[in-house]
């Protein structure tokens, strides 16, 4: 199956420019009925231009850049042709507050207190065995030029390096936390910016959630304690957009990959409680299937209202 005819068509631009690096970036929410937000772009990229500028260049995770064009990998040199930018996102289907963090997207979501808009970021997550848990938590206090007190995992696992870190390590350009950190209520868990930007969307750290500094930045002002923060594990979201039915599917983290919510069964579930009970509404169902078995993080139009 040709995956560049199954795109949702009334959403794709077609860019000839370079775009500058991108920060975070703010959308109008949609109706209540639609969770749509961005669009597609396709970019010539630089010569010999590395997968990981690309990404940075878009504000975008190095996985959205990999799942979205079939061959590159996080140590790709493109060389002329197209690069398919995935800056349409569905909204995680949550109450439109607070901070959403969906793990299989490494994405976090923003919806800004008496605002009616949202804003998104890529992240870097933990390892395998290191990921956050999957819950509702809040933000407890911010911090500006945190100091680092080594966990003994991370501790024992630099040791395994023959690098022994110290009991601290102050405000810094080594310090791992960067200039800004936020701290959850799940203990030893933060929101922080990272001196490694390109493990943003990547699968890099032992449980924090990394961000670019630049977003940080932007964000970090706009959050205060009790801020409330939706852990979740959503790898296929699904959205009305008019009369057309998206389905946008990531891959599951390892971990997770055999639990309900990343098998076929459990994405036709999600796709029937889309479905309107007085309407007629077409599904390809095939397409479904494959997204599900291929998926590459975009958003596919796999039905729409018959009228």
């Amino acid at each position: 199956m040709e995956i560049n005819r199954l795109r949702y068509v009334g959403f794709l631009i077609i860019s000839l420019f370079v775009a500058p690096f991108a920060s975070a970036t703010t959308y109008s929410l949609p109706s209540e009925g639609s969770g749509l937000i961005g669009r597609v772009q396709y970019i010539s990229a630089y010569s010999n231009e590395s997968t990981v500028s690309v990404a940075q260049r878009y504000n975008l995770g190095l996985n959205s850049i990999i799942d979205a064009n079939p061959g590159l990998t996080e140590r790709s040199a493109i060389s002329g042709g197209s690069v398919t930018i995935p800056t349409a996102f569905i909204l995680p289907p949550l109450p439109r507050k607070g901070i959403v963090i969906n793990l299989p997207e490494m994405r976090m979501y923003y919806y800004p207190a008496g605002e009616n808009v949202v804003m998104t970021f890529p992240i870097g997550i933990g390892r395998i065995g290191k990921t956050i848990p999957v819950t509702m938590t809040a933000i407890v206090r911010k911090v500006v030029n945190p100091t680092w007190i080594p966990p003994d995992d991370i501790r024992e696992f630099n040791l395994k390096q023959g690098i022994e870190l110290p009991d601290a390590m102050g405000p810094g350009p080594d310090n791992p936390l960067g200039p800004y950190a936020i701290y959850l209520r799940v203990p030893t868990y933060l929101i922080h910016s990272t001196i490694f930007p390109e493990s943003i969307g990547r699968r890099a750290s032992f449980g924090c959630i990394r961000m670019n500094e630049t977003d940080i930045k932007q964000f970090f002002p706009l959050v205060s304690a009790g801020t409330p923060v939706a852990i979740v594990d959503m790898p296929a979201k699904v959205a009305w957009d008019d009369d057309h039915l998206l389905l946008q599917a990531y891959p599951p983290l390892e971990e997770l990959r055999n639990l309900p919510q990343a098998k076929l069964d459990s994405v036709v579930q999600l796709v029937q409680h889309n479905l309107p009970q007085d309407e007629h509404v077409f599904v390809n169902w095939q397409l479904v299937a494959y997204l599900t078995e291929q998926p590459d993080g975009i958003p596919h139009e796999i039905g729409f209202r018959m009228r």
